[in-house]
């Protein structure tokens, strides 16, 4: 089923409007070309089904052209009404828990909670989509059809007796060679067909009603030659290709008057012919209409009949052939015509609509870049290797960690250097490996790596100078970039620890003098006590070895969580927008509900690639999967989700907004969308970032600045860049 699952480029929307764009431009042309040789005409409805054929697989494997489309009412997300603000706690007081909400039921305690499991997401229906399930129908029937056409031809033939006047065959043979034909083009007669036609994709043959044996030398030689240029121009391939694009585009009116047009042409191509070699053109009208006078109805072959059933296309016919002056077109227009056709088709298939923005979503522009790729004359200041974590202060100054070159740097809000902070080592003040930064309003900060260092600003100084504090840290401290957090002059240190596939999430505190007794736990939801990694045991000891990409499961949401500026803790486990907040006691204070949205599908090239690169994982392990510990669920049953989550991640920002995550729309992977929520619930806008930026380092979320990292897809070098935003009044 999962075969159903068609991306946007291949949508049934998306052709229709692409087969329609190159439909209109094919109809456009004819007429701009309708004074023009029938050849020319007929080439170019040639290249339109030939097009047409072959979008699909273009608008898929093509370059993609992103088209900005006006936006739909529900793209924008709309959230409740806001909630109360959070009332104002007194002096000393710890935590500031929220006015409550008579909208929201009341906060219970974390026992509560527990005994009231959220809402258990739903499965995804698999079904075949009505659109899709009668193009299926219609696009058998048609396949269907032009097979029994080809098998019927085929009898004909079969039945039919070969032509065996000598006369007649050296005739044939002499107008065979006269139009440059390479290989034997067989005749037959027919009594089951009443007018002349050309059949045979591959060995060609032109059938002939019995009366032929009666004709004139004339009409003889003039109804041979005109099926001999079909044969020549190989008009019975281009018919194949035609049944074959209405067979795909049944539905489409404009797909049903091309063919016929193209008909037209094709027969009017090869009188243009016939009347060169020296036919006159009364004569040949003549013949034209004798021909015509026989035909009865007959059951559709896969051939090409010299006279058409239609009153109106014979009429054209004959109109062009007694036409005095030929008509006469030039290469060069020629090319024209047919280069347009293509930048048309190509334009088509490789154009992505993507919407615009709306007024509540606002796109990030780039005030600053940081890093240098370190080819030609690289300063060592802007010379980057794996930035492991970005801040910035209430002054705009930047500051920057990297694990290879274990130091801060300091950058002004332009992104011109301006201090290191530290050096490699193992004294105060120095780093092996530098984690996390935190720039706090006095001035003071934090940097968090094999220790928690504490630098002061001295009066001399535009920037943190000084060793202040230094606090030791578990050994096993963990190197994952979650953010630390001060309150009321508290260092909340994020950690886990892991025991038996079962790991949990809390803060350690740090305050005057180093560690302090209370830890803050992260309540436990979704998948939040799953096994960091999958392993597999080595031996008798207990020892394992980890194994990457197995203990979580594309497209699986995940549970994500950040600490607010008050000491509480916002948590989603990503498969509905639902965000809860918890005091550090565990009490649920309140809940934030996001917009009543329809997940998603995965994008098909999505989930194809993330299967194979799956497949692959599996491939390479050196012990069967049942022997494979913290292996996700999802993998191990097989469900791997059809749907996007609700969201990707959760942040908390400057002023305590929350930033949510968003999966970008299609066709915009390059970019970052995140929602924008007040502390009260309310949605204040949703800011694209317009750049790729990593999720760890994860980053940081000023009052109007973001700072993030970025990745050069060539020299694999990090670069940081600021962007600037304004949110909507």
């Amino acid at each position: 089923m999962d075969l159903l699952m068609v991306p946007d480029a291949l949508s049934m929307p998306g052709l229709v409007i692409r087969a329609t764009i190159l439909l209109s431009a094919a109809l456009a042309l004819t007429w701009l070309a309708r004074k023009g040789p029938a050849r020319v005409r007929h080439l170019l409805w040639t290249m339109t089904f030939g097009l047409l054929l072959g979008l699909p697989v273009l608008s898929l494997l093509g370059p993609s052209w992103e088209v900005p489309i006006l936006p739909s009412s529900s793209s924008a997300p709309e959230l409740p009404p806001a909630q109360a603000p959070p009332a104002q706690g007194a002096a000393g007081g710890f935590i500031v828990p929220p006015a409550p909400d008579p909208a929201l039921p009341d906060a219970g305690s974390a026992a509560e909670f527990t005994a009231a499991p959220v809402r258990e997401p739903l499965s995804p229906v698999r079904s075949i989509p009505l659109p899709l399930l009668l193009w299926g129908i219609g696009c058998t029937a048609a396949l269907a059809s032009l097979t029994v056409s080809a098998v019927r031809c085929s009898r004909l033939v079969r039945a039919a007796n070969p032509l065996r006047d000598p006369i007649r065959l050296r005739e044939a043979e002499a107008i065979r060679r006269q139009l440059g034909i390479r290989g034997h083009v067989r005749c037959f007669l027919s009594p089951a067909v009443t007018t002349p036609m050309t059949g045979g994709l591959w060995k060609p043959v032109v059938l002939l009603p019995m009366s032929a044996a009666g004709w004139s030398s004339e009409r003889w030689r003039v109804v041979l030659t005109h099926e001999m240029v079909h044969v020549r121009r190989r008009d019975v391939l281009r018919q194949f290709i035609v049944r074959a694009v209405l067979a795909l585009y049944w539905f489409h009116p404009l797909s049903w008057v091309a063919a016929r047009l193209a008909a037209t042409a094709s027969e009017e191509a090869c009188d243009e012919e016939v009347l060169a070699l020296g036919t006159r053109p009364s004569a040949y009208a003549t013949h034209l209409l004798s021909v015509a006078e026989g035909i009865r109805a007959q059951r559709s072959v896969l051939s090409l009949a010299m006279a058409q059933r239609s009153h109106s296309q014979l009429e054209s016919r004959i109109r062009a052939i007694l036409e005095p002056r030929r008509p006469a077109w030039s290469t060069m227009a020629t090319a024209l015509l047919v280069a347009a056709i293509g930048g048309v088709a190509v334009s088509a298939a490789i154009a992505h609509p993507v919407h615009t923005a709306q007024s509540n979503t606002v796109t990030a522009v780039v005030e600053a870049r940081i890093g240098d790729t370190g080819l030609g004359d690289a300063n060592e200041e802007y010379l980057l290797g794996d930035v492991t974590s970005v801040a910035a202060d209430q002054q705009g100054r930047l500051y920057v960690a990297d694990r290879l070159s274990p130091s801060v740097r300091v950058f002004g809000p332009d992104g011109e250097f301006m201090a290191w902070i530290g050096r490699e080592g193992e004294g105060p003040g120095e780093f092996t490996w530098p984690v996390d930064i935190l720039p706090a309003a006095d001035g003071t900060l934090f940097v968090r790596g094999s220790r928690i260092t504490t630098f002061a600003t001295s009066a001399s100084s535009a920037y943190p100078d000084s060793v202040a504090e230094t606090w030791s840290i578990p050994p096993y401290s963990n190197s994952d970039s979650w953010r630390a957090r001060l309150v009321d002059g508290v260092y909340y240190y994020p950690h886990y620890s892991w025991r038996h596939e079962s790991t949990e999430y809390f803060y350690m505190t740090y305050g005057a003098g180093g560690l302090m007794s209370d830890t803050v736990h992260v309540p436990e939801m979704g998948d939040l006590s799953r096994s960091p990694t999958a392993y597999y045991r080595v031996g008798s000891g207990g020892g394992g070895r980890m194994v990457d990409g197995l203990n979580s499961a594309p497209f699986t949401p995940h549970t994500d969580w950040d600490m607010t500026g008050r000491g509480t803790i916002i948590v989603g486990d990503g498969e509905t927008y639902r965000l809860y907040e918890f005091a550090q006691g565990g009490e649920l204070l309140r809940t934030i509900d996001g917009p009543e949205v329809e997940r998603r599908p995965v994008p098909r090239a999505e989930r194809a690639d993330s299967m194979r690169a799956l497949d692959a994982r599996l491939d390479s392990l050196p012990v069967p999967l049942d022997e494979v510990l913290g292996v996700a669920p999802e993998i191990l049953s097989g469900e791997i989700p059809d749907s996007l989550p609700a969201f990707n991640s959760i942040h908390v920002g400057a002023s305590d907004r929350i930033w949510v995550e968003l999966w970008p729309p299609e066709g915009m992977a390059s970019s970052r969308y995140f929602d924008v929520l007040e502390y009260d619930g309310r949605y204040a806008g949703t800011v694209v970032v317009p750049a790729p930026l990593l999720t760890d380092p994860p980053p940081f979320f000023g009052e109007d600045t973001i700072v993030g990292v970025v990745m050069d897809p060539t020299f694999e070098v990090h670069t940081v860049v600021t962007f600037r935003f304004r949110l909507p009044e």
